[in-house]
């Protein structure tokens, strides 16, 4: 009689991890809203990429602006100007060179690179 009770005990506790065991693992495979990419209608898209083509072409035309001011600022200096503008281009991109060299010898692939 008294083993009938503890086996009935002992089942009756396996049979709940069991079924907490099951919610635990249904609670892992759920699919969640965030996890799928939300569907767009066709205008929407299509308006999106024109926008996007739109930017895309005044960050073009901007930097076509600053590159052709520049050109004319350099232009129009003396010999002498000139000349110290270019030297003082090529110790910045020294200049930089060697900051990016410092700051990647800090990584592990730079570490090796950099001996």
């Amino acid at each position: 009689m008294f083993m009938r009770s503890v086996i009935k005990h002992i089942i009756i506790l396996l049979a709940f991890v069991a079924m907490d065991v099951g919610v635990v693992n249904a609670g892992s495979f759920s699919f969640s809203a965030g996890s799928f990419a939300m569907v767009q209608p066709r205008a929407v898209r299509k308006a999106q990429k024109k926008q996007d083509k739109k930017e895309k072409n005044e960050k073009k035309a901007m930097q076509n602006i600053s590159k052709t001011t520049q050109k004319r600022a350099y232009e129009i200096q003396s010999p002498e100007v000139k000349k110290r503008m270019k030297q003082n281009k090529k110790e910045i991109r020294a200049r930089e060179k060697a900051r990016k060299r410092q700051s990647n010898s800090q990584t592990r692939i730079g570490t090796n690179k950099y001996r």
